[in-house]
C-alpha cells in the first residue's frame, strides 16, 4: 500500500494531508483517502451515510445528506457530503473469505483494477533473479490441483521490513512461503507432495 500512495505522490503532486491547511483552496485540490485491506470489515456499516455520498450520482452538495448525528446541532445547513475533489482508494485481496461481504451494491460504486503478482514485482523492483523465481512458483501454482491464479505470490514476500529485496531465499521459503502455501493446501489430497513439487520450482 505505501508503494501506491508513492506513486499518487509522485505522478499527482499528492502531498500528505494537513488538517491545519487553509480552507481556501481545498475546493481545488485532489485528496485520497488510501483504505488497505477494505473488505476486513463489514463494508455497508462501516461506511454508513458514505455508501449514498460517494456514488458518482451524488457527489457534492446536491448529494447531501443529514447523518444520525443531525441532532447534535441546531443549524440545518449542517449536512454531510461527499466533494467531488475526494476520492477512494481501497485495496483487497481476493482469496481472503470476507471478500464475500463486498456486496453488489457497494461494489458498483467502486472502479476494479487487478494488480498481479508479476505487476506487483514490476512496481517493487525486484531484482530479476528474484522475479524469476516468483514466476516459476506461480507457474507451479497454477498447476496444483485445488489453487489458481488467485494463489500467487506477490512482491511483498520478497522484501524486508524496509522493502528492499531480500536474498536469503531458504527463509524466505521457510519462514514465509511454505507456511502460506500449506495453509492453502490444509485438508488436500496429497498436500505433502504438491508443497515439494512447489519447493522444487521455488529454489530449483
Amino acid at each position: 500500500m505505501e508503494d501506491v500512495v508513492n506513486y499518487l505522490k509522485t505522478n499527482f503532486d499528492l502531498v500528505d494531508f494537513d488538517a491545519g491547511q487553509e480552507n481556501s483552496t481545498n475546493g481545488t485540490k485532489t485528496f485520497v483517502f488510501v483504505i488497505d485491506e477494505i473488505n476486513r470489515g463489514e463494508i455497508s456499516k462501516i461506511f454508513g451515510e458514505l455508501f449514498f455520498s460517494i456514488d458518482p450520482s451524488y457527489r457534492g452538495k446536491k448529494g447531501s445528506v443529514k447523518t444520525q448525528y443531525s441532532n447534535l446541532h441546531n443549524d440545518e445547513k449542517e449536512v454531510f457530503y461527499v466533494p467531488e475533489n475526494v476520492y477512494i482508494i481501497g485495496s483487497m485481496n481476493d482469496i481472503d473469505r470476507s471478500v464475500e461481504s463486498f456486496d453488489f451494491a457497494m461494489r458498483r460504486r467502486f472502479t476494479w483494477i487487478e494488480i498481479t503478482a508479476e505487476q506487483s514485482a514490476e512496481n517493487m523492483n525486484l531484482p530479476q533473479n528474484i522475479k524469476e523465481r516468483m514466476i516459476k512458483l506461480n507457474e507451479q501454482i497454477s498447476k496444483t490441483d485445488g489453487l489458481n491464479n488467485s494463489y500467487h505470490i506477490g512482491a511483498a514476500y520478497f522484501l524486508d521490513s524496509n522493502g528492499n529485496a531480500r536474498q536469503d531465499i531458504d527463509n524466505i521459503w521457510s519462514l514465509r512461503i511454505e507456511p502460506l502455501l500449506k495453509e492453502y493446501l490444509r485438508g488436500m489430497p496429497d498436500s505433502l507432495e504438491k508443497i515439494e513439487l512447489l519447493k522444487n520450482a521455488f529454489t530449483a
